[in-house]
């Protein structure tokens, strides 16, 4: 039997309180964002740079959308759909799927207590006179990007009892309906969501632009972090509504 999205949440959050249970004492911060870290178990250095060079990987991009547990691990059960490429980024869209199973993030904080965040960020490699170069970044901001910006986009948070993130109406289960509804998202400094304005949806008529809203309003947000400090933030991104979940 195929698993609900109902079980998987389920199972997921029963690993992350085991894997909170687990994690050394420490004296952790009110908040915290998910970040990608330095140590040999970062992204960065899991991804083989020398590698992409020689299937002859050119200037490209991979964008991911996954979940980090409360131990810092990546929920498997977002791999498959987790990325997106830019045209040509086939070797390191596969790179970065493969470090990604290995990888550990520093995990997110709500509380004074590690919880899973989702994680928006960006891979990007250049080949400079015949040398790789990578960069990731905890955005998906053209601007931010081009700039090089230490910027850290807000990140959805789970807390015991707390919503966690938008759900289909359930007759578009029924209809085997899946939505795309683009979002402008304000959050404030402190991580309360000022503003959600819907810009477009598929599927008139559905509500999915509604489910949407109500789901981010009714969510928790880290603030965005700029060179390490939380700021204000308002961003444009897309809301995937599933059927069945």
């Amino acid at each position: 039997m195929r698993p609900s999205k109902q079980m998987i949440v389920a199972a997921a959050l029963a690993v992350l309180s085991a894997s909170a249970a687990s994690l050394p004492a420490e004296n952790l911060p009110e908040m915290r964002p998910a970040l990608i870290g330095s140590g040999p178990h970062s992204l960065v250095n899991l991804i083989n740079t020398e590698e992409l060079v020689r299937k002859g990987q050119r200037d490209a991009w991979v964008k991911l959308n996954c979940f980090i547990l409360g131990d810092g691990l990546v929920n498997r059960y977002d791999l498959p759909t987790a990325l997106q490429k830019s045209e040509g980024a086939d070797a390191l869209k596969k790179e970065v799927a493969k470090a990604l199973i290995a990888t550990r993030f520093i995990p997110a904080v709500y509380d004074h207590k590690p919880t899973w965040a989702r994680f928006r960020g960006t891979v990007i490699f250049a080949v400079v006179n015949g040398k790789p170069h990578l960069r990731i970044f905890a955005n998906q901001e053209t601007d931010e990007l081009k700039r090089g910006s230490d910027f850290i986009a807000p990140q959805l948070v789970w807390k015991q009892g707390s919503s966690f993130g938008p759900y289909s109406p359930g007759h578009a289960a029924y209809l085997g309906v899946q939505g795309r509804v683009k979002v402008r998202h304000s959050v404030d400094a402190h991580g309360k969501t000022t503003d959600v304005q819907v810009l477009s949806e598929s599927h008139a008529g559905e509500k999915l632009g509604q489910a949407a809203r109500e789901g981010i309003l009714h969510s928790i947000y880290l603030p965005a972090y700029r060179n390490g400090k939380p700021t204000a933030s308002t961003l444009t991104y897309d809301v995937e509504l599933l059927p069945g979940y």
